[in-house]
């Protein structure tokens, strides 16, 4: 009777959700014009949590005196198997081949649930793709998803990578951060970047606690 009892409860065990951010520091200036880039990685030490669901912060800031334009920006994230392109190129389209020209700063979150293509992310804010920022870039995006050589990527392109490809996977992987400057104008610098994980137990690890939990009340109401 007590494992009937248990396998009646196993469809409705209580899932605590768990939220981690980790952060990194200043990792540095990207190289101008180049496809060698500069990565950074954040490593997750949950083995028995599995990923509900990620985001992705961004900080970024222009070199001192230089013009730096978030068209030639190309980043992803990566664990090492499964790689996710964050931003490729933003704007770059049959108009405009070069992406957009702005000259700013960005602190951004990546995040499925968002409505706004990173891609497309003018539109979004001053209503159309020729017109520029007249400030900073933040805000709330999805991830760009479109694995096109940035050299040729544009807007209609597939958008075949996407945040959620984590979800599912288990928690402890290492996220590498790869940024690329691709066009000679003026360089960006990573300020700092992180990785939220929203995870929950893995279904054998709150099995395994709610059997415990269930002998442990059996063996205080056994009598004396």
């Amino acid at each position: 009777m007590k494992s009937l009892l248990i396998c009646l409860l196993v469809p409705g065990i209580s899932q605590a959700a768990t939220i981690t951010t980790l952060s990194s520091g200043a990792v540095g200036l990207i190289p101008d014009g180049s496809t060698t880039g500069i990565q950074s990685s954040l490593s997750f030490t949950e083995p028995l949590e599995i990923i509900q669901g990620i985001e992705v912060t961004l900080e970024l800031s222009t070199a001192p005196g230089e013009f730096a334009y978030l068209g030639d920006l190309y980043f992803y994230l990566t664990d090492g198997t499964n790689l996710v392109t964050l931003m490729n190129r933003a704007g770059q389209d049959s108009g405009l081949p070069g992406g957009y020209s702005d000259n700013q700063s960005v602190s951004i979150t990546f995040a499925a649930t968002s409505l706004i293509d990173i891609h497309t992310y003018r539109e979004a804010i001053t209503g159309n793709a020729s017109t520029p920022l007249s400030g900073p870039l933040t805000g709330i995006f999805q991830a760009d998803g479109r694995l096109t050589d940035p050299s040729t990527v544009a807007t209609g392109d597939s958008r075949d990578s996407s945040l959620t490809d984590y979800e599912g996977l288990t928690a402890d992987r290492t996220f590498t951060l790869f940024g690329a400057d691709l066009s000679t104008s003026g360089s960006h610098q990573i300020d700092g970047w992180s990785v939220t994980l929203t995870t929950v137990p893995e279904p054998s690890a709150s099995l395994l606690s709610l059997i415990a939990g269930l002998t442990l009340l059996a063996r205080r109401k056994r009598p004396s």
